[in-house]
C-alpha cells in the first residue's frame, strides 16, 4: 500500500477523510505511518477545505493525537513551500489561532 499511495489520486482520499483520520492512531505502525503520509497529501492539495477535518487533532486532548495533527500540518505547510505557495502555507499556520479562538469561543 505504501508504494501505491502516490498512484491514487488525493481526491479519492478526500471523500474517506473521517475514516483515516479516526485511524491516525494504529496498532500496526506502518498504517499509521501510511494514514499520516496520506492525510498530509490531501492537506497539501486541499488545504482551505481539509483544514477542517484535521483542525480537531491538533486540539485534541490525546497527546498523541495532537502530535500527529501537528505533523500533519508541517508536513503539508513544507509541500505548499516547496510547490512556491507560501500564502497557503501560511494559511494553515494561521489557521492554528483561528481554530483556538473557535474552541475558547465555544467554550
Amino acid at each position: 500500500m505504501a508504494d501505491n499511495v502516490k498512484a491514487i489520486p488525493a481526491a479519492a482520499y478526500y471523500t474517506a477523510i473521517p475514516q483515516l483520520v479516526s485511524r491516525v492512531i494504529h496498532n500496526n505502525e506502518d498504517t499509521a505511518k501510511i494514514v499520516k503520509r496520506i492525510l498530509e497529501r490531501v492537506l497539501a492539495k486541499f488545504p482551505p477545505q481539509a483544514m477542517w477535518h484535521l483542525a480537531w487533532l491538533k486540539g485534541s486532548k490525546n497527546e498523541e493525537r495532537k502530535k500527529i495533527g501537528g505533523d500533519i500540518f508541517k508536513g503539508a505547510q513544507r509541500v505548499l513551500i516547496k510547490n512556491r505557495q507560501a500564502h497557503v502555507a501560511n494559511l494553515l499556520k494561521a489557521s492554528d489561532s483561528l481554530f483556538k479562538y473557535l474552541s475558547d469561543l465555544a467554550k
